[in-house]
């Protein structure tokens, strides 16, 4: 891997991801009326990863997933009383989806996401370029017009769960059994070694 100096990190997580369009003051009040408990004053998430991190994440992502739970094709009980019937608009998700979306990346270890993991590098590296390296990026950083999310500076328990919720269907990924379902436990733990390892430094596409 090529070495991401200190200044291009800081460069890094001070250019948030891609608005949609969105009233950023009333992206702010729906935040604070309806997602500050959970996921922080700072959108940092909390509780070692129960909640995730939110800020600088990509706003079509956000939005998407908002929708997902307001449609139940995404089960998470914590967000059920967000959308009691009627409670918020399209408007109000586009808002605080671009509002989630202008905010700074935070330093992960900074927030309490941990500066690595256990797990093997190298096959990490090889499994990372195999089968995520397209959608998410050298860096991590996801693709906006594709949909596809940052999973940098994202606490490692929470990626670790949705892994296992692609495996187990009981969320939607259209290659969750391919990747997920046939992994050994070593690799997962190899894989989420690496995307840690990205929030020092990203791979080096030669």
């Amino acid at each position: 891997m090529q070495a991401l100096s200190r200044f291009g990190f800081l460069a890094l997580l001070a250019v948030p991801a891609q608005a949609i369009a969105g009233d950023l003051d009333l992206g702010e009040r729906v935040y604070r009326d309806e997602c500050v408990n959970c996921h922080g004053d700072l959108a940092q998430g909390g509780k070692g990863g129960e909640y995730p991190r939110l800020a600088g994440q990509r706003a079509d992502y956000l939005l998407l997933q908002l929708n997902n739970f307001r449609d139940r094709t995404r089960r998470n009980k914590p967000m059920l009383p967000v959308f009691e019937t009627g409670k918020l608009k399209e408007p109000d998700l586009e808002a605080v989806a671009a509002y989630l979306s202008s905010l700074p990346l935070p330093p992960p270890t900074e927030v309490g996401v941990p500066a690595g993991v256990e797990g093997d590098l190298e096959l990490g590296l090889e499994l990372y370029e195999r089968d995520c390296l397209l959608c998410h990026g050298a860096d991590g950083q996801g693709k906006d017009e594709k949909g596809y999310p940052q999973i940098i500076a994202q606490y490692p328990s929470y990626l670790a769960k949705q892994m296992a919720d692609f495996s187990n269907r009981e969320r939607w990924h259209e290659y969750g059994d391919k990747l997920f379902g046939e992994a050994y436990p070593e690799e997962l733990d190899a894989l989420l070694a690496l995307i840690l390892s990205l929030n020092q430094e990203p791979i080096d596409p030669s």
